[in-house]
């Protein structure tokens, strides 16, 4: 069907049967009547096939009219069946290629014409001007309506080709013959045959015109659909978005609120603290005046007490570090530097505990943020990962950055034991640890979490139990001046 005949019917309906769909406030227009004709001429070559088995077989097993009409033309009308029969076979092998494609508006004209015209043909040997075979002629204009979706270009070519054919065939046996009756049958079939063209041709525009409208309708639907998949997208990722922005909100109020706790508590204890560092150092003098046998027993004891002291001092420390976390300003930092750093302080450990180390820091990359903090950060989650190796087969840490659409990504990946998934949402929570006692207070990534919020950075994870864990620090690209 060409776009012109479409719209012939349908003008008002192309608007709106043409697709239309907007991605990022730009607006696709898809031409609907293209899309038509794809559908139509698929759909004409799954009919042409149709039609075309349809005469092979009918039209020579309807051979037993003729021995009942006009015996004595039987075989002669036989053959002209089977020629017809034949004729439909290169028109079938020929839809499977590209011929056929190219051609397929032909098909709906072709397909009724030929067992029209072998009609016509019987209708002009038999010499019967009132013959009843235009029946046959009305078989074919109705079976090709329901198989065919005719345009109104095919079946207006169609059906004059029919009635001109008629004509042809029957004219001349009408001039020749006696019968006084044979004109007012000849008027009598015409009139049917007419008739029955004036329905097929108007109730073809109707069935047109309603498939212009279900196309329209379909292609409406279509783009709603399209369109409420994309809110619904949309929607999405606006809830997860605020999903991650309310559990950060709540892990800042979590920290804000331990933080002011912890203050509270390095100041209650650091003034006692001191105290007992000057009343240790005092009996570490005292004692050097004992006698020998009392001094090493009294030295034994306030070395003790002396390594108590700094195990509180030192966890002080990470409560005034996690409390008030010093804002040193950001600064572009070299990663692979900052790395190199870190791995320096912790290369005797990794080396006892046989861990493999793969460094892909590359060279110039370069993040906005503070070099103490990354240091303090690395130096957290490796000895992590370390502690998470134990046991385990080849063991491996992996340690990589590289530069993103949004900024700078710095990795440590672990092979180790991975996080429990009823762990997850609380690894950053202060003093949680699935240490031993005596082993960590869990502050590390608490601490380091307020490191990365005060860098403008996030920190992702990935990880799976008995497989891996990944630490992902997302930091800015430094700033251009």
């Amino acid at each position: 069907m060409s776009i012109a005949a479409l719209a012939e019917i349908g003008s008002p309906l192309i608007a709106s049967s043409t697709d239309h769909s907007r991605r990022n406030g730009a607006e696709t227009i898809v031409p609907a009547p293209n899309r038509f004709e794809k559908e139509q001429m698929e759909l004409n070559l799954r009919n042409a096939k149709m039609g075309a088995w349809f005469v092979m077989v009918l039209v020579p097993l309807c051979s037993f009219l003729d021995w009942m009409a006009y015996p004595t033309d039987y075989w002669q009308f036989l053959v002209l069946r089977l020629a017809c029969a034949a004729s439909c076979v290169p028109l079938l092998l020929a839809l499977n290629g590209s011929l056929g494609r190219r051609y397929c508006r032909a098909y709906p004209i072709i397909l009724p014409l030929l067992p029209a015209l072998m009609i016509c043909f019987m209708i002009y040997l038999s010499g019967d001007p009132g013959s009843g075979y235009y029946a046959g002629l009305l078989l074919c204009i109705v079976a090709t309506a329901f198989v065919f979706h005719w345009t109104f270009r095919e079946i207006g070519i169609t059906l004059g080709l029919v009635v001109a054919a008629y004509f042809a065939a029957t004219l001349p046996n009408l001039f020749t013959t006696d019968d006084p009756r044979a004109l007012g049958i000849f008027v009598n079939n015409t009139g049917f045959l007419l008739l029955h063209c004036v329905v097929l041709y108007v109730g073809s525009r109707q069935h047109h015109a309603i498939r212009v409208r279900e196309f329209a309708n379909r292609c409406k639907v279509e783009d709603q659909r399209e369109e409420l998949a994309a809110r619904n997208e949309e929607l999405t990722a606006t809830l997860k978005r605020l999903r991650e922005t309310e559990a950060q909100l709540d892990q800042s109020e979590k920290l804000a609120s331990i933080g002011r706790l912890s203050a509270g508590i390095v100041h209650e204890i650091n003034n006692p603290l001191n105290y007992v560092k000057s009343a240790i150092y005092l009996l570490k003098k005292k004692g050097k005046t004992l006698p020998p046998e009392l001094a090493e027993t009294f030295n034994s004891i306030a070395e003790d007490i002396g390594e108590g002291i700094d195990r509180v001092s030192a966890i002080v420390s990470d409560l005034r570090t996690f409390a008030h976390p010093e804002n040193r300003g950001s600064r572009p930092v070299d990663l692979q530097e900052a790395a190199r750093k870190a791995l320096r302080l912790l290369a005797k450990e990794i080396g006892d505990r046989g861990v493999l180390l793969v460094d892909e820091m590359p060279a110039g990359v370069i993040a906005q943020g503070d070099e103490n903090y990354i240091i303090q950060i690395l130096l957290n989650l490796v000895q992590n990962s370390l502690d998470a190796l134990a046991g385990r087969p080849s063991p491996t840490i992996l340690l990589k950055a590289c530069e993103t659409a949004n900024g700078v990504d710095l990795i440590v990946r672990d092979n180790g034991a991975g996080i429990p998934k009823e762990n997850l949402s609380k690894i950053f929570d202060p003093f949680f640890t699935t240490k031993q006692v005596g082993q960590g207070m869990g502050l590390g990534l608490s601490i380091c979490f307020r490191m990365i919020q005060n860098m403008g950075g996030e920190v992702k994870i990935d990880t799976m139990a008995g497989s891996h864990t990944q630490f992902t620090l997302s930091l800015k690209k430094p700033e251009h001046t």
